[in-house]
């Protein structure tokens, strides 16, 4: 499989007439940089690995329904409608609004859970659980077997009691919403998977990372949920233990990047603790 890199860039800079405004930056899945086209700044993104996300497809389906806009794309390749200033909704939390910050991100998911009317092949959250049944087998002891087995059990629980399946950002968190003066609030960087809407709100619990409220004090977390649930109007058991299930498994994917689980074993064990309350 061949992986792009940043001589990659020079064909798409001249292929769609952009010039860079700073170098790339690289992260885990992509090389990224802000690009400008008469005056209109936008971002250049390249997929590193095939498959690994369906950022075009997904925001051509959202047609910039609470999203940035894709503007052209080509391959692993997507230009992107810029978020200026680009203020991501992390900041929001670190004033200590956390509330208002959790109503934004319901806005947010309504706008991207509306109107759904899916063609097309994406990825089921079904697909994932098959990392709980691989961390088991790897001999690995960096999470303990008990909590790995329980999430892996609920996560199966939720995935076979599915009723209404919609496609889902996949990866919605604070720093996947950035603010745009002229259109508010917009999500960024989707995933693309097939599964329930409450799935949407496991990353945004164990987010952002680093900050310590979240699993110092498991009622900061139970605040979220009392919101997201009245105001969505989702189950709490669902909302709950998927987030739980969610941070287990995400704690197994940072192993396999070969970075420590702890920051997300952590939070799994706060959100545990709001699940039968």
């Amino acid at each position: 499989m061949r992986v792009i890199t940043s001589k990659d860039f020079d064909y798409f800079l001249k292929r769609w007439n952009v010039t860079l405004e700073s170098p790339p930056l690289e992260t885990n899945t992509s090389l990224v940089a802000k690009v400008n086209r008469h005056n209109q700044s936008y971002i250049l993104k390249l997929s590193l690995e095939e498959g690994d996300e369906q950022t075009g497809a997904v925001l051509r389906y959202y047609d910039g329904r609470g999203a940035v806009r894709l503007i052209q794309e080509e391959g692993r390749a997507t230009l992107l409608e810029r978020a200026l200033p680009g203020t991501p909704l992390s900041y929001l939390l670190r004033r200590g609004e956390d509330d208002k910050a959790t109503f934004i991100f319901c806005e947010i998911i309504h706008k991207l859970h509306e109107k759904q009317t899916v063609i097309g092949y994406y990825p089921s959250v079904e697909d994932l659980q098959e990392s709980f049944e691989s961390y088991l087998l790897s001999g690995d002891l960096q999470i303990s077997e008990t909590l790995v087995r329980e999430a892996q059990s609920l996560y199966q629980e939720l995935v076979n009691s599915q009723k209404k399946v919609i496609l889902l950002h996949g990866d919605l968190h604070h720093e996947n919403v950035l603010y745009d003066e002229k259109r508010g609030w917009l999500a960024i960087d989707p995933k693309g998977y097939m599964g329930e809407p409450t799935y949407e709100i496991g990353a945004m619990l164990r987010n952002p990372l680093g900050y310590s409220h979240l699993y110092q004090h498991p009622e900061f977390l139970d605040r979220r949920v009392d919101i997201i649930c009245e105001t969505l109007g989702f189950d709490r058991e669902r909302v709950v233990g998927w987030a739980f299930a969610q941070a287990v498994l995400a704690g197994i994917w940072s192993i396999e990047a070969g970075n420590s689980p702890n920051w997300f074993v952590e939070i799994a064990i706060a959100i545990k603790k709001i699940l039968r309350r």
